[in-house]
Formats: C-alpha cells, sequence, structure tokens
C-alpha cells in the first residue's frame, strides 16, 4: 500500500468514525421511541381488549332483550285475543238480551267473570 492510498484509506475510516458517531448519537432516541410506542401498544391492546368484553357483554344482553320483548309481545298477543274473546261474548249476550231473544242462552258460551 502506497503513501496515498493509506492517507484515502485513513480519510475514509475517520468519515466512517464520524458518520459511525452520527448515528449512535441517534440510537437513545430510538430506543425511547421504540419503549414509548410498545408501551402505547400495550395500552392500546388493553384498551381494544377491554372494549371488545363490552361489545360481548352488550350483544348479549341485546339478545335477552330482544328475548324478553318477543315474549312480552307473544304475550300481549294473547291477552289481546283473550280480551276480545271475551267483550265478544259480552257483546253477543248483551245484544242477545236487549233483543228479548227467548232462546236459552249457550251455556258454554256464557263469559266467566272469574
Amino acid at each position: 500500500m502506497d503513501d496515498a492510498q493509506f492517507r484515502e484509506a485513513r480519510q475514509r475510516i475517520g468519515r466512517w468514525i464520524e458518520d459511525t458517531a452520527g448515528v449512535f448519537a441517534y440510537l437513545p432516541i430510538i430506543l425511547h421511541e421504540h419503549e414509548s410506542l410498545r408501551d402505547r401498544l400495550e395500552a392500546t391492546e388493553r384498551a381494544s381488549s377491554r372494549l371488545l368484553q363490552e361489545v360481548n357483554d352488550l350483544r348479549r344482553e341485546i339478545e335477552s332483550l330482544q328475548s324478553e320483548n318477543e315474549q312480552l309481545r307473544r304475550e300481549r298477543a294473547e291477552s289481546a285475543a283473550l280480551l276480545t274473546e271475551g267483550l265478544q261474548r259480552i257483546l253477543e249476550d248483551t245484544v242477545r238480551r236487549l233483543r228479548g231473544s227467548a232462546a236459552p242462552a249457550d251455556p258454554a258460551r256464557e263469559p266467566s267473570y272469574t
């Protein structure tokens, strides 16, 4: 290796050392940012897990309320049918009495007040 090549190699090594020093200066910043991002990711994952649990709980509650709502609708329909039937019997009996019908009333169709 001649003198010129030696000087050029030395200059390259000097620049490499300077550049490396600059890169190493960023390592603490990069490591801190990595740690901060990891902490944020963990917090986000915990929040996501809590929200998923809430969503699942709310879905179960919705299913329960929908089931209860359907049951109440069925009961309301049954009550309306029974009320309609009872009122129909009372109305028929009242009309028959107002007309003065001599025919004996059908005991099976008599309204029950119990």
